[in-house]
C-alpha cells in the first residue's frame, strides 16, 4: 500500500503492496495470514505514547525482549529491517513479490513475530522483511501496520500524543455519532479505506495512510473525475522525483499538484487542500489530517470517527522543494513558481550546507536536514552554483 520515502517538505515512509498475498480466496491464502495476529486477552485495551516527528508517528514495540522504535503506518503491512530480523533470528516462512508505492517490482521475505505494546502481546504478527533504504533505517527499525487494525478500535490522538486500542470503541473518548463515517476494508492487510468527494458528482474511495505526510495525495483517476465535475481549482507543475520507496527512487520527470475546490472525507469538509498527484489508485488520505482530527478506526463495526479539534486552513507550509538522500543530500523535486524555483534550485543539485551546517548522507546528517526542513519559518541553503534563504509559505502562495 504505501512504504514510501518522501523527503523535503514531507517525509513519507516505506510501504509496499504485496497484492499476491491476498489475491486468491481463502483456500489460496498462506497459513500465516489466518494464524495471526491475535492477543491472549478476550477484550483488548491498551494505550501507549505516540511520538510525533514531522508528519511521522512512532511507537515503542517490544520485540525479541527489547524495545524498538517502530513507525505506525496504517497504509502498510507490518515490516522490519533485514538487520533486525537477522538479529532476532526469525525464520523465513514465505517470500512474496509485488509492487511498491511507485510501481517498482520488489520481493520480500515473510516472518512471524510477537509484538508487545504497553504490556500486551500480539502473537504471530505477519511481518515483511526488507533492506530499508538509509533514511528510514536511521529513523526506525520496523513498521506497525494495518493487519493489526481488526483487533480493536484504534484511536490516533495527536493532542494527547497517545495511540489507543480498545475492543469497545464506545469506551474511548472522541467517539461520537456526529463524527461517524463508513470504514471499508478489503481483506489482508486490512488497510482502512474511507469515502471521499471532490465535487457533487465526483466521489471515490481513498486509503487512510498515516505513512503519507499530506492531507491528500490524489490518484490520476480521481484527478480526472474531479476535473470533469468542477472540483479542481488549479494545477501546479513540478519537476523531479516524488521520492524513494522500497524499490528505489521514483522516476524523475514532470509532476503535478492539484488545488482542490473542495474535499470531503466521509462528509467532513476540508477546503483549500493542495494534493500531489500519483499515477496509481487509490488516493491517499495522509497524516496531516491528524493535525485537525482525533481519528478512531473501528474495523469491527466498519466505522471511523473524525473528532475535529482544530479548524483549517488545511494547507501544509512549503519551501517549494523536496530533499533526496542517496550518497549525498540533493534536491529531488521543485515546484514551478515556488520560492525554491525563483532561487535557482533544480532537481539533482547537491546541497553542501543547510542552515550553516555541512550536509551529509549519514544518519546524523539526514536527521539534521529533515529537522531543518520542518522547523522554523526560513531555511538557508548552499549549493555549488549559489546560495539562498527561503521563507516558508503556504503552497497556494507559490
Amino acid at each position: 500500500m504505501s512504504v514510501r520515502m518522501r523527503t523535503g517538505r514531507t517525509l513519507g515512509l516505506l510501504a509496499v503492496l504485496l497484492a499476491s498475498s491476498a489475491a486468491g480466496g481463502a483456500d489460496d491464502q498462506p497459513a500465516w495470514i489466518t494464524e495471526g495476529p491475535y492477543a491472549d486477552q478476550e477484550t483488548l485495551s491498551l494505550e501507549l505514547p505516540l511520538e510525533v516527528e514531522g508528519a511521522m508517528l512512532f511507537v515503542e514495540v517490544e520485540v525479541g525482549g527489547s524495545p524498538r522504535r517502530f513507525l505506525f503506518d496504517t497504509g502498510s503491512p507490518s515490516m522490519m529491517s533485514s538487520e533486525l530480523a537477522a538479529e532476532l533470528g526469525l525464520e523465513v516462512i514465505d517470500r512474496r513479490q509485488g509492487r511498491d508505492a511507485h510501481g517498482a517490482l520488489v520481493e520480500t521475505d515473510v516472518v512471524q513475530a510477537d509484538f508487545t505494546l504497553a504490556g500486551t502481546t500480539l502473537h504471530k504478527v505477519p511481518v515483511f522483511v526488507a533492506d530499508f533504504p538509509a533514511p528510514p533505517r536511521c529513523l526506525f527499525e520496523g513498521v506497525l501496520g494495518s493487519e493489526v487494525l481488526p483487533l480493536c478500535a484504534w484511536q490516533i490522538d495527536l493532542p494527547d500524543a497517545r495511540l489507543r486500542c480498545n475492543a469497545d470503541a464506545a469506551a474511548l473518548d472522541h467517539v461520537d455519532a456526529t463524527g461517524a463515517m463508513p470504514l471499508h476494508t478489503f481483506g489482508y492487510p486490512h488497510a482502512p479505506v474511507l469515502d471521499v468527494q471532490f465535487a457533487e458528482r465526483a466521489t471515490s474511495k481513498a486509503m487512510f495512510d498515516t505513512g503519507s505526510p499530506e492531507y491528500l495525495t490524489i490518484s490520476a483517476a480521481d484527478l480526472a473525475g474531479a476535473q470533469r465535475n468542477g472540483g479542481l481549482a488549479r494545477i501546479v507543475a513540478g519537476t523531479g522525483s516524488l521520492g524513494g520507496s522500497l524499490g528505489g527512487q521514483a522516476p524523475a520527470g514532470e509532476q503535478r499538484r492539484a488545488g482542490l475546490a473542495a474535499l470531503a472525507i466521509g462528509g467532513k469538509r476540508l477546503d483549500g487542500v493542495e494534493a500531489p498527484v500519483r499515477e496509481p489508485s487509490p488516493s491517499l488520505i495522509g497524516a496531516s489530517v491528524l493535525e485537525h482530527f482525533v481519528v478512531t478506526l473501528d474495523a469491527g463495526s466498519s466505522t471511523a470517527y473524525f473528532d475535529q479539534y482544530r479548524e483549517g486552513p488545511f494547507v501544509r507550509p512549503s519551501y517549494g522543494f523536496s530533499l533526496g538522500f542517496d550518497d549525498a543530500v540533493t534536491v529531488s523535486l521543485v515546484w514551478e513558481g515556488s520560492r525554491a524555483a525563483a532561487a535557482g534550485l533544480r532537481p539533482g543539485q547537491r546541497l553542501t550546507a543547510i542552515n550553516g551546517r555541512p550536509t551529509s548522507a549519514s544518519c546524523d546528517g539526514v536527521r539534521d536536514a529533515l529537522r531543518a526542513m520542518r522547523e522554523g519559518d526560513s531555511i538557508d541553503l548552499v549549493w555549488s552554483e549559489g546560495a539562498a534563504t527561503l521563507v516558508r509559505g503556504s503552497q497556494a502562495e507559490e
